[in-house]
């Protein structure tokens, strides 16, 4: 067969053997043709995410020199490019109204969902036993979008649920939510809007199955890569079978302990039709790691508790508090470094979930020490930055009718973090005696108007009135985003500011382009726009990695289980941090609602507490398998005797401590 299948545990080699594979395909397919470099651009590589994507692109480059360049994508970005590519077509299909989309972001989904569906739940019609509106409605839009991942349509939904939750969801239930979803793909279609539900639903029930669109895809693509196939959609191995069976080449990689996003929208057993079209090969597990020696006596530790022989690369650190756990692994890996055992780039603390209290406290620990720590992938809602809730309440004091939306805490902060010069107990001065609040033109007064003015001091007072001319000099004509850009000009561009808020403030720029984008497709005025753009970013959901693309090199990281996995990062040292949470059978993160109901391995029978916990079982055993192929020296088995709330831990990890030394 011309078609490849690879397949084997973490670090095993299949990047690698993927990428000879595309070398045989240069050699004895490209190289024959007229234009080597044209074929090579019919090659659809896809990649779980854009990092991974980036990364298995630059190591087909290297391998061919620069010379086959191919098209790589992730599963969101190709299906929003093909319906993006394709909305004239579509338009005309489903008669839709003749506008360019706008993508829809997850943040402002759940509120406009909420808006389309607020008489169904005002009324009851729409609910769920003992479940809140906020919640009933991300619950919603999930199974929107697993319906649609897993290749169904919408009308099949109420009998999934009825079949696999018959104690939760009757048949009046299931009627009300498929109205609800039907009703909500209709909005979006209505305003030209796009999820990653919408653009999938569009993708798998009307663009793959017509035959005008299959004739322009074989056209464009005939040879097709995905890597990680175990964390694929439904939607890509269909894409794919359609592309094999019309004579397309395939290479394909599966990680037998990967399926991180299994419940979150992937499904592993489903690809198992496309393995049967490949010639297969099973690589080795990887020798160089902890798992060729440590995984089946853990497995088996769990399912049968015993006292086993302890084994040398496994430790132990204990405390009763969290706190003290914290301190007691900070200081392990400080010794560690400093007695040369260990770089902190070799080293990696990953726990089940990380809150804010362990994200900072290890963070903080561990700078003290001279020891720079890399958060993966972490998001830190806008308004945490107070350059940003300065430039909101500049807005709200600028434009009319926001007064409201502003405080005497608002200015006083506003003042120091734009001035860099006016200390806190003189923006505090003046926030109580120059600053006049109103509910449509709030201003901020002379500073002569402070009786004591001249307690202010001659710098303080020239800052604040060089802002107050500032102010004077801006237009009520301009918009808030050109507002908002001149503001950043004047105050913080003359200063050197870290990449942190860098990169805070270009998401707040690019934040509020979408969101004014967004509110002229809503038909909303420019006031009311304001105005819930500064409630928006208020409510935190807006977040940014305040992180640099280029880490420090020599750097702890620091990251859930799933963010790891994800990554696929290996380092010689791993801490896994609250060994005895019952977080660590979850996987590190809980599975969409009713998510089993959309795989291919369900039987379509009620789902019961039995079938839930084998699920758990088997994602514990892969996850178990997968991070101990991750690390090659020691491993640290972190816990603490209490929880954060105080609760006595009891996890299901906690027969592995009899292993450390």
């Amino acid at each position: 067969m011309s078609n490849r299948w690879v397949e084997g545990g973490s670090c095993c080699g299949k990047t690698a053997q993927m990428v000879r594979w595309f070398q045989d395909w240069v050699e004895t397919d490209f190289a024959t043709q007229a234009n080597p470099q044209g074929a090579s651009q019919q090659v659809l590589l896809i990649a779980i995410d854009a990092n991974q994507s980036r990364q298995l692109s630059d190591r087909l480059v290297i391998a061919t020199h620069g010379q086959y360049p191919v098209n790589s994508v992730t599963p969101l970005s190709f299906l929003r490019n093909e319906v993006q590519l394709f909305w004239t077509f579509l338009v005309k299909k489903l008669e839709l109204k003749a506008q360019f989309p706008v993508l829809l972001r997850v943040e402002n989904e759940q509120e406009l969902a909420l808006k389309c569906w607020q008489e169904r739940l005002d009324t009851g019609i729409l609910q769920m036993g003992g479940v809140g509106r906020d919640r009933l409605v991300r619950r919603l839009l999930d199974l929107f979008l697993l319906a649609v991942s897993a290749g169904n349509d919408l009308k099949e939904v109420p009998l999934i649920l009825e079949q696999g939750l018959p104690d939760l969801i009757d048949n009046q239930q299931s009627q009300e939510i498929l109205e609800a979803l039907v009703d909500w793909r209709q909005h979006c279609w209505d305003l030209g809007l796009l999820t990653y539900g919408i653009v999938t639903d569009l993708f798998v029930q009307h663009l793959l199955p017509d035959p005008i669109y299959q004739e322009q895809l074989w056209g464009r693509f005939r040879y097709v890569m995905v890597d990680r196939a175990d964390e694929m959609p439904v939607a890509i191995a269909n894409l794919c079978h359609l592309l094999l069976t019309h004579q397309a080449q395939g290479i394909f990689s599966f990680n037998q302990n990967g399926s991180v996003r299994a419940g979150l929208g992937a499904d592993p057993d489903y690809w198992q039709d496309i393995k049967s079209l490949c010639h297969v090969v099973t690589l080795a597990p990887a020798q160089h790691t902890l798992g060729a020696s440590l995984t089946s006596q853990f497995l088996e530790a769990i399912a049968n508790p015993m006292l086993p022989e302890p084994q040398p690369q496994v430790s132990a650190i204990y405390a009763v508090s969290r706190a003290k756990l914290f301190r007691n692994v900070a200081d392990e890996i400080a010794r560690a470094i400093d007695d040369g055992q260990v770089c902190a780039s070799e080293i990696a603390i990953i726990a089940p979930g990380l809150d804010n209290i362990a994200n900072y406290a290890i963070t903080a620990i561990l700078r003290s020490k001279n020891i720079h720590v890399t958060p993966l992938d972490d998001q830190r809602p806008l308004v945490q930055s107070a350059q940003v809730r300065s430039l909101l309440t500049l807005l709200g004091l600028f434009y009319p009718h926001l007064g409201n939306l502003i405080s005497r805490d608002h200015i006083a902060e506003m003042l120091v973090v734009l001035t860099g010069a006016i200390d806190p107990v003189r923006a505090g001065m003046l926030a109580d005696y120059c600053f006049a609040p109103h509910p449509d033109h709030p201003k901020l007064l002379p500073s002569d108007t402070y009786p004591q003015w001249p307690r202010l001091g001659y710098l303080v007072t020239k800052t604040y009135e060089n802002l107050l001319d500032w102010l004077s000099q801006q237009s009520l004509k301009d918009a808030p985003l050109l507002f908002i850009d001149r503001a950043i000009q004047a105050f913080f561009k003359p200063r050197k500011l870290n990449y942190e808020n860098i990169a805070t403030l270009q998401s707040l720029i690019e934040t509020a382009q979408y969101h004014w984008q967004l509110g002229y497709r809503l038909n909303h005025q420019e006031p009311v726009i304001l105005q819930e753009f500064i409630e928006f970013i208020r409510r935190g959901v807006v977040t940014a990695n305040p992180y640099p693309t280029n880490l420090p090199e020599d750097s702890v990281t620091l990251a859930t289980i799933y963010q790891y996995r994800m990554a696929r990062r290996s380092h010689r040292w791993q801490f896994w941090l609250d060994a005895s949470s019952e977080l660590w059978l979850q996987g590190g993160r809980a599975a969409l609602f009713a998510s089993p109901l959309f795989l291919k391995s369900w039987q379509q029978q009620p789902w019961t507490l039995e079938d839930q916990n084998e699920l758990d079982l088997s994602r514990l055993r892969r996850l178990i398998a997968d991070l101990l192929d991750r690390t090659s020296d020691r491993l640290y088995l972190c816990h603490s005797e209490f929880s954060t709330d105080g609760l006595t831990q009891n996890g299901i990890l906690l027969p592995l401590l009899d292993f450390a030394t």
